[in-house]
């Protein structure tokens, strides 16, 4: 396994065996007081479940901490912050003031990455104060397959939201491995920091809408969790990750046709009823530039928001069924059949939406946590389906009469 060291030159140092785990794992702390202008740079994020974001207010006023501005008492860095912590492989002594400490893959900063980040962003800052410290706490011998139990307890100055902390378990994986080589993928964000314009938790929520283990098509309850707290969703997928993963064969499909909807929702209204949707307080209109539609790579100016799609993206679960010979989730007659629903449903679901929307004072936010409004589009969807069915069924007994 690749290692990679890193030269910390010191002021002072200490080492301490964990109270508990030193006899059996040979769990170790290092604690070093770097020199700020001394800090290596390059150090691996690996461990970390977010990505170092420091546009942040708060870490702002770090950054004046560390250049001694506004109202700080100079060289006070070291006394104000709890410093930077580093999960490695090994630490030992060079000289009296210099130690090396190396890293495996997987290994690096787990707690304290925006900290590092905005030293790193000051080395070459004329302003950064000679006698500026940081505290570095480095611990070794860590099980890997503890490093996202402690990111998360560590983690606690500026919360690290479940998704990233997901993310470093690995429970995103195989949506990852699914979705990699799709031309969309760049577009998603598995954890906090990182861009895009969807992130795990849309994934995960979208996914929700279709997962009929929970919420089945003979029953009562509607996935309205999807759209109205999306950490609700994501709690469902942590412990019911066995039926999200049913969900894996359909998934591309789905994200599809989530865009289909979003992109063509007002047109078909339009159509069919003679231009009426443009004005609907649930379509969203960009001033500059275009709404991206990254599952289906379109682009336009407006699209159908949150509020009004879920409900219908939901419905179109009364076409998905368990294949019994997988255990995993498919479409009743392919995705082309899925398609096939949507146009022909397309101006009664906007119909309803548009009704219910007057219904709830015209507020989007009310629209999508209406239960009554996410039963009567899965009821509409399941009747126009049902009547399609049977109108195949009669063509096909004609035939073979």
């Amino acid at each position: 396994m690749a290692t990679r060291t890193f030269i910390f030159p010191c002021t002072y140092a200490r080492r301490i065996p964990d109270p508990i785990f030193f006899k059996t794992e040979k769990i170790e702390r290092h604690i070093l007081m770097v020199p700020v202008k001394s800090v290596p740079t390059g150090l691996p994020y690996d461990p970390n479940a977010r990505l170092p974001n420091t546009r942040r207010r708060v870490y702002r006023e770090i950054e004046d901490s560390l250049l001694n501005r506004a109202d700080n008492t100079a060289n006070t860095f070291h006394l104000k912050h709890k410093g930077i912590t580093l999960i490695a492989d090994d630490v030992t002594r060079r000289s009296e003031n210099e130690y090396a400490i190396k890293f495996r893959s997987g290994q690096g900063i787990v707690d304290g990455g925006h900290t590092y980040q905005l030293i790193s962003d000051n080395l070459s800052n004329p302003d950064l104060p000679q006698n500026q410290h940081v505290k570095f706490e480095i611990i070794t011998n860590i099980p890997e397959d503890w490093i996202s139990e402690i990111a998360g307890g560590l983690n606690t100055s500026v919360q690290v939201e479940d998704m990233s902390l997901d993310h470093l378990a690995g429970r995103f994986d195989w949506i990852k491995t699914e979705l990699k080589k799709e031309p969309y993928f760049s577009d998603l964000a598995w954890r906090e920091g990182e861009e895009g314009e969807f992130d795990a938790r849309d994934i995960i929520s979208l996914m929700t809408c279709f997962l009929i283990d929970e919420f089945p098509n003979n029953g009562t309850e509607h996935p309205v969790i999807a759209y109205e707290k999306k950490s609700k969703a994501l709690e469902l997928f942590e412990s019911h990750e066995a039926s999200y993963l049913k969900i894996r064969p359909i998934l591309k499909d789905i994200l599809k046709l989530h865009d289909t909807i979003a992109l063509e929702a007002r047109e078909k209204w339009n159509k069919a009823m003679g231009g009426k949707a443009g004005h609907a307080t649930f379509m969203e209109k960009r001033q500059r530039g275009k709404f991206k539609f990254v599952f289906i790579g379109k682009a336009d100016e407006r699209r159908l928001s949150n509020a009004a799609l879920y409900p219908m993206l939901a419905a179109f679960r009364w076409m998905v069924e368990e294949d019994p010979s997988k255990s995993r989730y498919r479409w009743r007659g392919g995705f082309k059949a899925v398609q096939e629903r949507w146009e022909q449903a397309a101006p009664e679901m906007m119909r309803l939406t548009f009704e219910q929307n007057n219904e709830t004072g015209r507020t989007p936010n009310a629209l999508g946590k209406s239960r009554a409004h996410w039963n009567n589009l899965h009821t509409k969807l399941a009747k126009l389906d049902q009547d399609a069915e049977l109108i195949e069924l009669r063509k096909l007994a004609a035939v073979n009469r």
